[in-house]
């Protein structure tokens, strides 16, 4: 549906959310070697001003998540990485087929896009986010659990 909507209205920063289904979870449990249940996994922005340079970034919505988180590679979107290293984990590779990835993505995932006025505030936004979702698959200035432990041990696992 995301995809279908071609960017309209999503030109924009903001911020977005990874939501997976029933499947993808027991597909991610497997990977992980830790329980997943099925909901919000991943939540991140696009096209925040850049501080302390104050610098504009010209990524929107529909940039990020359809050309790097959907389209992109594991070498462009540590999302994409974090999905590829647990998946690939189940399977006898230690090379992501990102072609599969995106067939997965496809089938168990959706995603939900939020624009926003401020780009200035939207870093700040974002931590707040993050502070009360606590999405599983967020690493960077969250705390240390159980699944954020083996996400980074398999992200290092994977060939790229």
């Amino acid at each position: 549906m995301f995809l279908a909507a071609r960017g309209d209205g999503l030109s924009r920063p903001g911020l977005y959310s990874w939501w997976v289904d029933e499947t993808g979870a027991h597909d991610l449990t497997a990977g992980l070697g830790l329980a997943l249940e099925a909901g919000l996994i991943y939540a991140g922005l696009a096209g925040a001003t850049q501080w302390p340079s104050g610098k504009r970034s010209t990524n929107t919505l529909w940039l990020r998540i359809a050309t790097m988180h959907m389209a992109g590679s594991i070498e462009f979107s540590t999302f994409r990485l974090t999905l590829g290293a647990i998946l690939t984990n189940s399977s006898d590779s230690k090379r992501v087929d990102e072609t599969a990835l995106t067939n997965w993505m496809h089938e168990h995932l959706c995603v939900v896009a939020k624009t926003v006025e401020d780009a200035d505030t939207l870093g700040h936004l974002e931590k707040q986010v993050l502070r009360a979702l606590d999405p599983p698959f967020n690493l960077q200035g969250m705390e240390r659990t159980a699944i954020r432990i083996r996400l980074s041990e398999l992200r290092k696992q994977v060939s790229r």
